[in-house]
């Protein structure tokens, strides 16, 4: 059974790689949007499949999802967030990280979620890849030390996020 459960988290983590390679080169933020949902869905579950605990990685992706939403909202009414939600949100990150602390590399899932929280609420695209290039780094390290092939996601994304930035840069 532990095989089986390792396993699953493993191709769960091809997918978050497969979605992390696909999302950064959308050309709509709608579009990146409903795949980032989806992608730290997914997430959540290699990290609790791999880590066998409902750990802060996982805490903090399921916390990216409410924020996705949040933000997908505003850009709909075309309204800026406010500076209260942004406080909330990070303060669900570090209450979340804190929660799920077990080790050390914990705090890296803190760093990389505040990166997280400050590229959703960009209004560029441009911006949005900055913040998440290094919400990248960060999960490449956890993800390293986890054991996680979501290592390759993050890995991915990096790649994609210079392509992406090159390939939409104003002239």
């Amino acid at each position: 059974m532990n095989d089986i459960i390792y396993w699953t988290g493993q191709a769960i983590g091809i997918l978050v790689t497969i979605g992390a390679i696909i999302n950064l080169q959308l050309k709509k933020k709608q579009h990146m949007y409903i795949l980032s949902i989806v992608v730290n869905i997914l997430s959540a579950l290699n990290i609790i499949l791999l880590d066998r605990e409902f750990s802060s990685g996982a805490i903090i992706c399921l916390i990216a999802v409410a924020q996705i939403v949040v933000a997908y909202i505003h850009d709909k009414k075309q309204t800026d967030v406010h500076i209260a939600e942004q406080v909330i949100f990070f303060l669900l990150y570090v209450a979340g990280g804190l929660i799920g602390f077990k080790t050390w590399i914990d705090i890296l899932s803190i760093v990389a979620a505040a990166l997280y929280m400050f590229a959703m609420f960009q209004k560029k695209e441009q911006n949005i890849r900055l913040f998440l290039l290094g919400n990248m780094a960060t999960w490449t390290v956890y993800h390293a030390i986890l054991g996680s092939t979501a290592i390759f996601a993050q890995l991915a994304g990096i790649v994609s996020s210079v392509i992406a930035l090159i390939r939409y840069r104003k002239k």
